[in-house]
């Protein structure tokens, strides 16, 4: 079971939760912490702290051969095959473990079939198999007494619905492209309005560099630096990182900070049932 995300006792391990959009050509995470209360009294939620952040190409991932065969080494940048993604299934838990050292992660479940088709696409299929490799690395290194921790599937409807509560269901009236293009922007939206109120969590290191990236890309350098949408972040930092695509860093983000928020909730219904929530 999961220790209390809310706060207690000094005694207890620091959460560090690793958020993982999946993609192949758009993977996305974020390492979000939940130090605990100096005061083990201390009732009051804690600020989290989201220390990474970062967006990968997964397929360009240069993969070591594992065969002295011309065709093998010569294989072209962006190649499907599984010997390939097992390579980079392994390198991605490998370095994201010993750089994180998550407690917690979260990975995004995926579909079979895309927009409501019938159809089970190519790439679908690719997404599918990449997630599969990443659960058999992550349960080869539990087992092996390799890392400690929990993985959780989590289903970006529920994020959704979660975070966007009426406006999701007002999104249903349309159609399914319409549906996820009008999804993305709400929630591309939603994690900005976070950076800028820098009330939610603190942003850290790297985090904070991207975060800075982030504002520019979405509303212009013109708007963030008038406005200050980048409240409590570095000025230095404008323009230091640059990113093309933000759907996928908004993702993870929120499904991170999802599952926080389930998580104190859970923990106010076992102590004090039901009504605990419904008088917040």
């Amino acid at each position: 079971m999961p220790a209390d995300v809310q706060g207690g006792s000094t005694h207890e391990p620091e959460q560090r939760i690793v958020s993982i959009d999946l993609g192949i050509r758009n993977l996305a995470f974020c390492g979000i912490k939940i130090p605990y209360a100096e005061d083990s009294c201390t009732r009051r939620p804690l600020v989290p702290i989201v220390y990474e952040w970062v967006r990968i190409a997964m397929s360009k991932q240069s993969a070591p051969s594992v065969s002295s065969d011309d065709t093998v080494r010569n294989r072209p940048k962006e190649t499907f095959d599984p010997a390939t993604y097992a390579q980079h299934a392994y390198r991605f838990i490998n370095q994201l473990l010993s750089h994180t050292k998550p407690t917690q992660i979260l990975i995004e479940r995926q579909r079979f079939r895309s927009m409501g088709g019938s159809a089970v696409q190519e790439w679908t299929l690719r997404v599918n198999m990449f997630e599969a490799m990443l659960y058999a690395v992550l349960h080869t290194f539990s087992s092996r007494n390799i890392w400690h921790g929990n993985v959780h599937p989590v289903l970006p409807a529920k994020v959704s619905k979660f975070w966007l509560g009426d406006g999701e269901e007002e999104l249903t009236q349309k159609t399914s492209s319409r549906k996820s293009s009008a999804t993305k922007a709400a929630k591309i939206a939603l994690a900005g309005k976070w950076i800028a109120e820098a009330d939610r969590f603190r942003l850290d290191g790297e985090a904070a560099k991207l975060a800075v990236a982030y504002q520019l890309k979405r509303l212009g350098r013109k708007q963030v630096l008038e406005h200050d949408h980048t409240k409590g972040l570095p000025a230095g930092e404008y323009g230091s990182t640059e990113i093309d695509k933000l759907d996928d860093l908004a993702d993870c983000l929120l499904q991170g900070m999802a599952w926080i928020q389930w998580e104190r909730n859970r923990r106010q219904i076992l102590a004090h049932g039901l009504q605990a929530l419904e008088h917040r």
